[in-house]
């Protein structure tokens, strides 16, 4: 084995040695060009198991110091991006002088206190009474032969008793046409009850004549009233609300429920029925409804016209008039659908002045000040 001068350790080794120092001075910060020969002349007698075990321990640390910085980056991103849905959350208020607000087509009205509303909004609409004139004609006509082939039936059995006049197998032919009338009239009470529900379907016979004649000469309607989710069904005799296009009130009796989910909305309908003056919409026409609450409740707010509210960033506003040439957009929250418009418990109260009209005009003057904010 070759020796160095003075003495010193083996070249291999030396060299071994200056291979880990250069990598443990740029990991702990030190300078590897003066570390390197203090670091070969401590690693004289030390074997490669020792100089492995210092490699690893360079390179965990390492490790942790990088993803410490990531951590560390991660978190000053995720409080900057906080930061700034804050500031989205806090709409600035708007100035929009008299001129501006009449070319918009501004309108104001004022909030009124109202007590809470004693039902649930929901849609209806106008049914088309032809599949139900129909099967009401083949009921008809499947009780008229009932009653004439039970009542020949009834001959034939008296005949074929007293003086054998009428044979056993004319008794076995009118005894199995009154079994057929029989099947026809209960298959067509059946088909009623499934398309119509209980409600017609056991109906007096008198009665439903009457609302069938009512509903050929425009005297009457039918509707489908949607049921939302966990509302009581309304019971039979009761009355609904109900508003058209014109926006005036209408009473609708209720019959029953109907046996078909509506294939959109996937809820239960409410069969009612409208009468007099009120029948004269066209069939297929979306109605507003109000289904009555069993228990009515005592807090109060207002109500919202449905023409003041607008949606931003998934959220529904409203603009509040704080002065007459100021305006600030408030958010609309924990809001009960009603036929006039959306109840609101909170966040607005009776005597404030809502844009009406032209709130999206007001929603294009303020998305450049937002805009510029965000530069700044």
């Amino acid at each position: 084995m070759l020796k160095t001068e003075r003495g010193c350790a083996p070249a291999e080794e030396v060299r071994g040695s200056a291979y880990v120092a250069p990598l443990a001075g740029v990991v702990f910060g030190t300078s590897p060009i003066t570390d390197a020969r203090p670091q070969a002349a401590m690693s004289h007698g030390r074997g490669a198991g020792a100089r492995t075990r210092a490699l690893w321990l360079a390179i965990a640390f390492a490790l942790i110091r990088t993803f410490a910085l990531a951590s560390a980056v991660a978190v000053a991103g995720t409080a900057d991006e906080a930061g700034g849905a804050t500031e989205k959350q806090a709409p600035k208020a708007i100035t929009v002088d008299a001129a501006a607000q009449t070319r918009f087509g501004i309108a104001i009205t004022t909030l009124k206190s109202v007590n809470a509303p004693t039902g649930s909004a929901t849609t209806a609409r106008v049914l088309d009474p032809g599949s139900l004139l129909q099967l009401d004609s083949e009921l008809s006509a499947a009780a008229a032969s009932l009653v004439a082939s039970r009542a020949e039936a009834e001959r034939t059995r008296t005949l074929f008793a007293q003086d054998r006049t009428a044979s056993a197998r004319a008794v076995e032919a009118a005894n199995a046409q009154e079994q057929a009338d029989l099947q026809r009239v209960t298959g067509a009470q059946r088909r009623l009850a499934l398309e119509w529900g209980g409600a017609l379907a056991e109906l007096p016979t008198n009665r439903r004549a009457v609302l069938l004649n009512d509903l050929a000469h425009a005297r009457a309607e039918l509707i489908r009233v949607e049921l939302p989710a966990n509302t009581p069904v309304p019971k039979p005799g009761s009355t609904i609300d109900v508003r058209g296009a014109s926006d005036s009130a209408l009473t609708a009796t209720v019959l029953g429920t109907l046996p078909l989910a509506d294939s959109r909305l996937q809820t239960r309908g409410v069969l009612a029925e409208l009468k007099g003056a009120a029948a004269n919409l066209p069939i297929g026409q979306m109605l507003t409804a109000e289904i009555p609450a069993v228990v009515a409740s005592a807090a109060a707010g207002v109500v919202l016209p449905r023409s003041a509210l607008l949606r931003r960033d998934s959220h529904v506003w409203a603009y509040v008039q704080t002065a007459p040439t100021t305006f600030v957009r408030r958010e609309v929250r924990n809001y009960q659908p009603v036929l006039a418009g959306w109840f609101v418990a909170d966040g607005f109260a009776g005597g404030d002045r809502i844009v009406a009209s032209g709130a999206a005009a007001l929603l294009g003057v303020e998305s450049p000040a937002s805009a510029d904010a965000s530069d700044e």
